[in-house]
């Protein structure tokens, strides 16, 4: 059959309708052009015919409402001629014309308009409602522009009923608002339902009126057991508007799923209340984003709290997020990023490559702010996250409690919390550079049981997450043990009274009881092994600095002259005269082939330990070295033991070594638990033992003394001569120098006595004297 179309001729086959600006609804539509969607063949035929096809040339009007409830197998397909109009043909859309359909349709490359304002409730375009599974809608590679509704579904309302399957594939809608629901496009599916979204969706500044709208692009309800909504390719939200759910307003009931597996983007989003992006709301459903490419949500902004997403999740329901970004995103409430109520058992996870940056509230929580009822096994777990440069700033139009706390995470618990259940997770957390005005830069938790909650596990790990004891300050991550209720009412004074770094909770501080080290420079597994005895010492996390404690020489000296009572002179003066020959020893760093050992003679490195010049820190903070290993129980007696090859360090006839501990490589305690800033005497002197066997080599290490030694190294007369020490007339002339230098000493010290004496005798003569004149 040859058809002329505007001039043009086309070979078609088939039950055929055809309609074009230039055509005539009197005519036959399967002959000639027809004009539009109301011709008389065509509104006699589009439920009846076996099949049924209208091709839109150009462009045509719809009028009136359309109908299409026709359930037959082939769908009723409604399609632009794309060789005269590409890439859709138009549709446009008078004030009284609206499709209704609720049977089996497909319409495909046509851009709908909507010239005039909304007189229908519900979809502005398309109002279709399924109640069978015959009945299937299919909306392929279609545009939506200014369309309009008085209610819900600005350009597209879908009621989904009894297991229909509907797919929208490459849908975009343009400019589109509704009053109350879904600016673009409000869908409801229910009871084992499912509604399939391919290929890509956009939605371009779309939007719904009311002060209750929810929705500024999309509104959708998942509702019932195996209901779901599934969106497997991209779509993109950009400058969408709406009181709640800026960009989309979603929510799962009794079961209902909704899945992503695309990419999603919401650019410049807002919301006039809560959730600037994203609505997301869970009662006994699941929410689930699990896109292939990352999900982007940037620039979106709240009046409320929730600048990107706002969650409410209740009654089990569960909610899981996965490879997501949220970058400046703003509240002028809680949650800069995220902001989340979590009760009834529900439960939030950041699982996989989730990331929150700049984001910032002018309430609390910069990135995230959590409310958790604890009392209802609720879940609150981050697997993977990093927030990074987020702020909380303080609103002064509040209350004191209501803003500045939390500037990565504020988390809040109402109710007992039991820490055994882990239903709270923070270890998968990385967070940095994050600001509060208040409190807790990275991180501030409210809850009853805060004190417990950073005691579980080992060193608060189910709190603190990336936290490094070594570069972070205890201000970065604070808490306080009260009810979030209680704290939101509380002043200022009781705020700071009761406050403290979860540090503090968490820390635990090892006692060392001894340590000594094993010289032997032929053994295989170290040079030097080190065996410590103590308490609470950490598997993974223990380490030992290890210091010079003092000169072996001076300590004798000290020692010799409280003790001597003028007998033991002579061989003070003799090591005297010796070390003033030696120069003073430094450590040198070297790296052996067994394991990297870490030297440092900055004093800036450790606050605690700044009156010691030479220390080492075991095991490397780099990692190239296996963790101490430790036998027995934390609150027992333990021993600990590491091996190291680079031995040559180890002064151990010049100097004595102290010890100390640490379980978070920033407080190091010794003896009886006093860190270093309660006492500097707490290092555990370091037993060194040589041991004697064919494979020692002790020259080996004194040739490290003689490297310490210059002034040797330079002059090899000034070493010791055995046989000049072994000379006896030198010996008695040595003893009778230092007699002579004994008497002079002593002379010189009673004649400096007789005279202190004898000025002292003057001088009450004199007071005497004048103390006789004033009495006459």
């Amino acid at each position: 059959m040859i058809i002329c179309l505007s001039h043009q001729q086309f070979d078609v086959s088939g039950r055929d309708f055809y309609v074009g600006q230039e055509g005539d609804d009197t005519k036959d539509c399967t002959l000639f052009l027809c004009k539009t969607l109301q011709a008389g063949l065509i509104q006699l035929n589009v439920n009846y015919e076996h099949e049924f096809r209208v091709i839109v040339a150009g462009y045509t009007t719809l009028t009136s409402g359309f109908e299409v409830f026709c359930s037959l197998p082939s769908p009723r397909i409604f399609a632009g001629f794309t060789e005269i109009c590409s890439p859709q043909c138009d549709f446009f859309i008078d004030e009284n014309g609206q499709f209704i359909v609720s049977g089996n349709a497909l319409f495909q490359t046509l851009k709908f308009t909507k010239l005039n304002q909304a007189t229908f409730q519900n979809g502005g375009a398309f109002c279709a409602t399924f109640n069978e599974l015959s009945n299937n809608l299919q909306i392929i590679d279609c545009v939506f522009v200014d369309c309009k509704a008085i209610s819900n579904g600005g350009a597209l309302y879908l009621q989904i009923m009894n297991q229909a399957d509907t797919t929208l594939k490459d849908i975009a809608f343009g400019q589109c608002e509704s009053q109350n629901e879904g600016g673009a496009f409000q869908c409801s599916i229910n009871n084992g339902s499912k509604l399939t979204v391919q290929g890509g969706m956009d939605f371009l500044d779309c939007r719904t009126l009311s002060e209750s709208g929810y929705g500024g692009a999309s509104y959708a309800q998942i509702n019932g057991e195996n209901s779901q909504l599934i969106f497997k390719d991209y779509v993109t939200f950009e400058r969408c508007s709406a009181q709640t759910g800026g960009g989309m307003f979603l929510r799962t009931l009794n079961g209902g799923n909704f899945t992503v597996t695309g990419q999603w983007t919401f650019t410049n989003c807002n919301s006039s209340n809560i959730g600037g992006g994203i609505y997301l709301e869970t009662n006994n459903g699941t929410v689930n984003f699990n896109p292939t490419e990352q999900m982007l949500i940037e620039n979106c902004t709240c009046d409320g709290s929730g600048g990107g997403i706002y969650c409410l999740i209740s009654n089990n329901g569960q909610i899981q997020i996965n490879n997501i970004k949220l970058s400046n995103c703003n509240s002028i409430r809680d949650g800069g990023g995220i902001y989340a109520i979590i009760e009834f058992g529900g439960q939030l996870i950041l699982d996989n490559l989730c990331e929150l940056y700049q984001c910032e509230s002018h309430g609390n929580g910069g990135g995230i702010y959590i409310i958790i009822d604890s009392t209802t096994q609720c879940t609150f777990i981050i697997k993977d996250a990093s927030i990074h440069e987020c702020k909380s700033i303080t609103d002064n139009s509040l209350s004191y409690p209501e803003s500045g706390f939390g500037g990565g995470l504020f988390l809040g618990g109402s109710g007992d919390y039991g820490p055994s259940t882990e239903l709270i997770d923070l270890r998968g957390i990385k967070i940095y550079n994050n600001s509060a005005d208040k409190y807790g830069q990275r991180l501030y938790i409210v809850m009853k049981d805060v004190i417990e909650f950073c005691k579980y596990g080992i060193l608060g790990e189910y709190v603190k997450g990336n936290q490094s004891n070594i570069y972070s300050k205890e201000i970065d991550l604070v808490g306080i043990p009260m009810d979030l209720s209680t704290f939101n009412s509380s002043s200022l004074q009781t705020i700071e009274q009761q406050q403290q770094p979860l540090e503090l909770w968490w820390r635990i501080l090892g006692i060392l009881k001894s340590a000594q080290v094993v010289v032997n420079i032929s053994n295989p597994n170290g040079k030097l092994i080190f065996h410590i005895v103590g308490q609470r010492m950490i598997p993974r996390y223990l380490n030992v600095k290890i210091f010079e404690l003092r000169d072996q020489i001076q300590q004798n000296i000290n020692y010799q002259i409280n003790e001597m009572n003028n007998k033991d002179i002579k061989n003070i003066i003799k090591s005297l005269k010796k070390t003033s020959l030696q120069s003073p020893v430094t450590l040198k760093h070297k790296t052996g082939n067994h394991q990297q050992i870490s030297i440092s003679s900055d004093s800036k490195i450790e606050k605690n330990l700044r009156n010691y010049d030479n220390e080492i820190i075991y095991p490397p903070e780099d990692g190239s070295s296996n963790p101490i290993q430790i036998n027995g129980e934390i609150e027992s007696e333990q021993t600990a033991s590491f091996g190291m090859n680079e031995y040559k360090w180890l002064n151990y006839k010049m100097k004595e070594y102290g010890i100390v501990i640490s379980n978070d490589r920033n407080i190091y305690t010794g003896k009886d638990v006093l860190t270093t800033e309660d006492n500097e005497y707490i290092a555990v002197l370091l037993e060194v033992i040589i041991e004697e066997d064919d494979g020692d080599d002790e020259s080996q290490i004194d040739d490290s003394q003689k490297e310490d030694d210059p002034q040797k190294e330079d002059d090899p007369q000034k070493e010791d001569d055995p046989e000049k020490e072994d000379d006896p007339e030198k010996e008695e002339e040595q003893e009778e120098q230092e007699k002579k230098e004994k008497g002079i000493t002593v002379g010189i010290i009673v004649g400096i006595a007789v005279g202190a004496l004898a000025i002292v005798a003057a001088i009450i003569i004199i007071i005497i004297g004048a103390f006789a004149i004033s009495k006459k």
